[in-house]
């Protein structure tokens, strides 16, 4: 039992740092901030389009183990994507800028097109 607790804390370890790249540090609004929001919302969009690909694409061979596995990873990142849009929509805010209809991350990727093709 203590062998699993200690398994499980080093993959929860693991996972914080693999996510905690994605973690804007730049002070919110500044020309730094928004250069780090860029390359990390990038990442970001990059990453989901891969993973949905691989999912269409290999769908009849890859294993239910790894169909698990990129979906819990399309989640994540959705989940992250969800972070730097809100800190977007804050430095907007700060700035004086209405953004409350405006999402850039679901607009640019449509979050819910095609995802019903996905094998999960």
């Amino acid at each position: 039992m203590n062998r699993k607790v200690d398994s499980f804390d080093m993959l929860l370890t693991q996972e914080l740092t693999n996510l905690e790249r994605f973690i804007v540090k730049s002070p919110l609004g500044s020309d730094e901030f928004w250069s780090e929001w860029q390359a990390k919302t990038g990442e970001i969009i990059v990453t989901k389009a891969a993973i949905k690909r691989a999912l269409r694409v290999y769908r009849g061979r890859l294993s239910q183990e790894q169909i698990t596995k990129l979906s819990s990873m399309l989640e994540a990142f959705k989940e992250i994507a969800g972070y730097l849009e809100l800190l977007r929509q804050t430095a907007l805010k700060v700035r004086g800028i209405d953004v409350s209809e405006w999402d850039i991350l679901g607009g640019i990727e449509g979050e819910s097109e095609g995802e019903d093709d996905l094998p999960f």
